[in-house]
């Protein structure tokens, strides 16, 4: 009976360490946006919204954006003006 429990408690560990990981990695493909690097702040913002994106959280200088229909959240850095990098984020940079 001991063992079975030590079992039981092993596998709940293991499962909820393996899930806490899982959300810690980045979530969904950037491959739809990746071309907006180098362009304006402006000009980007409008084309991601027009790709289906929302801004969840408006930082200086990175800014995470939600698609909800791909479930995609990405890191965006804006730096003198333009994108300057696009990342896949992880789900609790977005909220989720």
């Amino acid at each position: 009976m001991k063992r079975l429990i030590s079992m039981v408690l092993v596998t709940l560990l293991l499962s909820a360490s393996a899930s806490s990981a899982l959300g810690a990695q980045p979530y969904g493909d950037v491959g739809d946006i990746v071309d907006l690097q180098g362009v304006s702040a402006d000009q980007a913002e409008t084309e991601l919204a027009n790709r289906g994106y929302k801004r969840v959280i408006n930082g200086v200088p990175v800014s995470y954006w939600w698609n909800e229909s791909t479930k995609t959240c990405a890191e965006i850095l804006m730096t003198g003006g333009s994108v300057t990098d696009i990342e896949s984020a992880t789900l609790s940079s977005c909220g989720r």
